[in-house]
């Protein structure tokens, strides 16, 4: 009975947390379920929309991604704590929109593991390929075919991390997520009052760090 009671206890504690704050005790405990649980029911539904936006950007249909959801949203899920949490322990941000951006990324990249893998296995001879696709509509996230060929071909972090033009390249990185990956616009992101940033400021940090990923010099 008494221990019951610790976990109703918990698990009510855990609904009171912001997202970022549950993220952070995830990490620090690791076979917690009423913390996971609770962040999964949290953000299961965003991580889908995450996996198939990712899916459509390398060219999947939005009707083939049934096939893949359930195993994908799990994927992402183990991916947090593979290695003994060694990829939720990386995780410095400090609110729940940069919390929704470190999903986005790991969702972008395990749609394109799963793609990798799937074309490696189709070159034996074991799947049928893909329908060829139509072009799709272009999207804020997708304005740049460029950019969006190096999510899958190049490290975007370490890249905009070591960029020398960048005073705070941590902030940038998540302007980049928030933008390429999640979909939000300029304004969008000024809006969020940590950044300190006006529209036309964030879209001078944008145009920067979309050159600085497709190595684009300034004409």
């Amino acid at each position: 009975m008494h221990h019951q009671r610790e976990e109703w206890v918990q698990h009510r504690e855990a609904k009171n947390l912001s997202t970022c704050e549950l993220l952070a005790l995830c990490a620090k405990d690791l076979q917690d379920e009423s913390l996971w649980n609770e962040f999964y029911s949290r953000t299961q539904r965003r991580v889908i929309t995450y996996l198939l936006r990712a899916f459509r950007t390398f060219g999947g249909r939005s009707e083939d991604f049934t096939k893949y959801a359930d195993d994908w949203v799990q994927e992402v899920f183990i991916k947090l704590i593979q290695s003994d949490g060694r990829v939720i322990r990386s995780f410095r941000g400090l609110n729940d929109n940069s919390v929704y951006a470190f999903l986005a990324s790991i969702a972008m990249s395990t749609v394109a593991d799963q793609l990798r893998s799937q074309r490696a296995t189709r070159r034996r001879g074991n799947v049928v390929p893909f329908d060829e696709v139509p072009d799709l509509p272009t999207r804020a996230y997708e304005s740049d075919s460029r950019v969006t060929a190096l999510l899958e071909l190049i490290d975007i972090e370490n890249a905009l991390r070591e960029d020398q033009e960048s005073k705070n390249p941590e902030r940038d990185l998540l302007i980049f997520k928030l933008h390429f990956v999640e979909g939000l616009t300029a304004r969008e992101i000024a809006s969020i009052s940590t950044f300190k940033l006006t529209t036309s400021g964030l879209e001078k940090v944008l145009n920067r760090l979309r050159r600085r990923v497709t190595g684009k010099s300034e004409s």
